[in-house]
């Protein structure tokens, strides 16, 4: 095993991140120079350039990018491990980091940070929202984030465990009170949908296939924010969550379309985590306020 002092690979990870050696002192609190002999001796030691130094900063070489990658990794490790170990087993001066989609955060988590708040006011939870699914895999992987909450992830990776939480409907909605009376009659409409790559989406299509509907989207989102508020200016019909909509249908501001002889498929929130790197402090907040 090497025997490399460990705070040069930080001040690495740190230069790398910052791209700048005058950024990364600020953040380390150390002198320009410092983190410069510490670049150089890292260098030296591995033999290998690991930086290009340019006017404006510094850019990673191909073989600073693979070793920045396992630094990565490792220090988020030590990270987790170091606090594993100082948590204790209540919620209590813990931080738990949280990756959630936005419309979920919105419309289901944020009840949870709520109440668990008012439980444990010295719990500090960060949530991380502004990321695709597969950013969020590689975030939780990369031990960035604690564990996700996600709707129908797919995934194949045999140390990330999915765990169904809470089951969810979804509804097409539209500005106005829209009665069809034939299947054919839906097609004629202007459709607000998700993106192919979602899942609930080709489910959508496939149920259609299945029961020779046409469809074409007039426009797509990569949110279901998006999608309600289009709904909303009555660009067309959307495809959401109904718990997304529940106010808005109560006050008759949207409405639910429903096409005759055809069931909706449902979607499932689920909870992905890594096998065995939960902390005791994660156990117990998935515990009391996720698995109900």
């Amino acid at each position: 095993m090497s025997n490399i002092n460990l705070n040069l690979y930080r001040v690495f990870y740190i230069v790398a991140q910052s791209k700048s050696y005058s950024d990364a002192a600020d953040k380390l609190h150390l002198s320009v120079p410092s983190i410069s002999v510490s670049i150089n001796k890292l260098e030296k030691l591995l033999n290998t350039p690991l930086f290009y130094r340019e006017k404006d900063g510094v850019k990673l070489t191909e073989e600073g990018k693979d070793l920045y990658g396992f630094v990565e990794k490792g220090l988020n490790l030590l990270d987790l491990g170091e606090k594993r170990i100082l948590q204790k087993n209540d919620l209590d001066n813990s931080e738990i980091t949280i990756g959630c989609q936005s419309y979920l955060v919105t419309y289901y988590l944020m009840d949870i940070i709520e109440k668990a708040n008012k439980d444990y006011p010295n719990l500090k939870i960060n949530l991380i929202c502004n990321s695709g699914a597969k950013e969020m895999l590689d975030m939780l992987e990369s031990h960035k984030i604690d564990f996700l909450i996600d709707t129908m992830l797919e995934n194949k990776a045999k140390n990330i465990v999915l765990e169904d939480i809470k089951q969810i409907h979804n509804i097409f909605i539209s500005k106005n009170d829209l009665k069809l009376e034939t299947k054919e009659d839906f097609e004629k409409l202007d459709l607000i949908l998700n993106y192919d790559f979602k899942s609930t989406n080709r489910n959508l299509v496939e149920i259609f296939k299945e029961n020779n509907i046409k469809i074409s989207p007039k426009i797509q989102f990569d949110k279901t924010e998006m999608i309600i508020d289009a709904v909303k200016r009555n660009l067309g019909i959307g495809f959401v969550m109904k718990e997304a909509v529940e106010k808005e249908l109560a006050s008759g501001e949207l409405h639910e379309v429903k096409i005759p002889e055809i069931k909706y498929p449902d979607s499932v929130i689920q909870l992905i985590y890594i096998n065995e790197e939960l902390t005791n402090a994660d156990k117990k907040f998935i515990k009391k306020y996720l698995k109900k």
